[in-house]
């Protein structure tokens, strides 16, 4: 029994040590980085992290969208989609501006400017001086997401209007590849 109590830290660290899947030759994380998460579909959504193994699956046509400024938010960026196993999505969202802080986001149907339902949710994109990067995986197919009718939307996730949106893009329908300038 003593033997079994000892292996089990020792599995731990092992396993610490091998980090999730597919980051080898990335560099590491930084205090601007959030971590990866998978995202259910719909706000209430449980979360669950990847399955040991599970890598993302990328190449040249998956888009990155760059995300306008809105109002006088001073905080604008980029999200990148690729597909991620069968029916996931990556997106990994930078966000840049003045200052710092925490910015919820998600996925929505419709436009920038006529935001419809939210679809996914998003990490948060937390900024540390004025930069900041996460990537959520999100139990939606690539070919939903860009099917031409959803946006991309942080929120300014603090002061009086913490849902009021800062920064916008279209997803461009599958095939439109490269990168996409927001309206």
């Amino acid at each position: 029994m003593k033997t079994g109590l000892i292996a089990v830290p020792f599995a731990l660290v092992a396993l610490a040590a091998c980090g999730g899947g597919g980051d080898e030759g990335q560099a590491p994380a930084t205090s601007d980085t959030v971590s990866s998460t998978t995202v259910a579909p719909a706000p209430g959504g449980e979360t669950t992290p990847p399955a040991m193994g599970d890598t993302a699956h990328s190449s040249a046509s998956n888009p990155t969208v760059q995300l306008a400024q809105l109002g006088n938010s001073g905080i604008s960026g980029t999200a990148q989609f690729m597909e991620h196993g069968a029916g996931q999505t990556m997106v990994t969202v930078t966000l840049t501006g003045q200052g710092s802080g925490a910015h919820p986001g998600h996925i929505h149907s419709g436009t920038c400017e006529n935001l419809g339902a939210v679809v996914a949710p998003l990490q948060a994109v937390e900024r540390a001086n004025g930069n900041g990067t996460s990537t959520s995986t999100v139990e939606v197919p690539l070919a939903t997401v860009m099917n031409g009718q959803h946006v991309v939307n942080y929120h300014a996730g603090t002061g009086a209007n913490p849902m009021a949106p800062v920064a916008c893009a279209q997803i461009p329908a599958q095939g439109g590849g490269g990168t996409t300038q927001a309206m």
